[in-house]
């Protein structure tokens, strides 16, 4: 593995499923992880600290966090609770000289609505390239004009070019969802619908009973949905004609790493069948499982890379990485759970 950075171009961070609260300790919601909540702000501490050293190759031109950043137990204290625990993180990002970009996770919108988020720091896609929301989202009040200069007027997933010959893309993974949308908004009742239909069980967290490819219809699970899609498609076909090298970035997966069908995207085969056909997506990053994992499409070549959860890292280690790219790869430099990866691409 290349270990200096005599011919980067660029480096970023990457770090996940912060799920911060001021609570104690107490297993996952299936019993198998302690989630160490109090542990996860210093455990970002440590993250800024690293990207913040001396060591020059370490230092991240920007960061992609990729979503959860606080826990949704935040909301058990009412808005201000929520708001409390986002300020102590967004306070450590602030100590980073660069650009930290934020995917939107289930556990954002366990705390708040999408017209906060879109009116809020967690929403960094409005200086950047996006286009306007769908009309058929109605979780905007009606007293709110959308125009194409306001945040309410925008989508929550855009795309930048962070050097020449390079084209990055954060998603909306809960753009089509249960959790995503308030109850009067026709997106939240198809995404319920569609669930529903699938999923039979009482608990829609719950895959009990479903069948492998069914796993993926949980309710803190979403989707792209078509007009997502449709701009996607117009992303990756200017990217392709320009010779642009893709990398995706959501907190959904949107390819089964490792075999996972429980924290997968509600319409990755339409994600995948898409990817198939434009050669310069290169890789793929997700949160939402907690688990560090890499895995390679037989077929396109991708590289698809599933982040740690911080909240269930436990003291005395980490679980973030730097990222330094190259012309024909990319090198993943981990610290503690993160593993180190050299992605060549195909």
């Amino acid at each position: 593995m290349e270990d200096t950075a005599s011919a980067c171009l660029f480096s970023f961070g990457v770090i996940s499923d912060i799920q911060y609260a001021d609570i104690d300790n107490r297993l996952n919601s299936t019993k198998t992880h302690t989630r160490y909540y109090r542990n996860a702000v210093a455990l970002l501490t440590k993250a800024i600290d690293y990207w913040n050293s001396d060591v020059s190759a370490m230092r991240p031109d920007f960061v992609m966090q990729l979503g959860d950043i606080i826990d949704g137990f935040n909301n058990e204290g009412g808005k201000s609770q929520s708001l409390r625990s986002l300020r102590v993180i967004l306070n450590q990002f602030d100590r980073l000289p660069c650009t930290v970009h934020h995917a939107l996770g289930n556990h954002e919108f366990y705390n708040f609505n999408r017209v906060e988020i879109m009116n809020s720091r967690l929403f960094s896609g409005v200086q950047f390239e996006t286009t306007p929301r769908d009309s058929k989202c109605e979780c905007f009040p009606d007293l709110i004009q959308p125009n194409e200069f306001s945040a309410e007027g925008l989508a929550s997933y855009y795309h930048f070019s962070p050097a020449p010959g390079f084209r990055f893309v954060v998603l909306d993974t809960f753009n089509e969802s249960i959790i995503g949308h308030v109850e009067k908004c026709p997106i939240n009742q198809q995404s319920l619908h569609r669930v529903r239909t699938v999923n039979k069980n009482d608990d829609l967290e719950s895959p009990a009973g479903l069948k492998v490819s069914e796993k993926r219809f949980l309710a803190y699970n979403g989707g792209l949905g078509e007009k997502q899609l449709e701009w996607l498609e117009d992303v990756l076909q200017g990217a392709c004609s320009t010779k642009e090298k893709v990398i995706l970035f959501g907190h959904v997966s949107i390819y089964p790493v490792n075999g996972d069908h429980t924290c997968l995207l509600w319409d990755y085969p339409k994600v995948d069948k898409m990817l198939r056909a434009f050669p310069c997506v290169v890789a793929a990053f997700a949160g939402h499982t907690h688990n560090y994992a890499h895995t390679i499409d037989a077929s396109s070549g991708i590289h698809f890379v599933t982040l740690p959860g911080i909240v269930e890292v436990p003291p005395g280690s980490n679980g973030f990485g730097t990222i330094l790219v190259y012309a024909d790869k990319l090198v993943l430099h981990g610290v503690g759970q993160m593993g180190s990866l050299e992605m060549i691409f195909a």
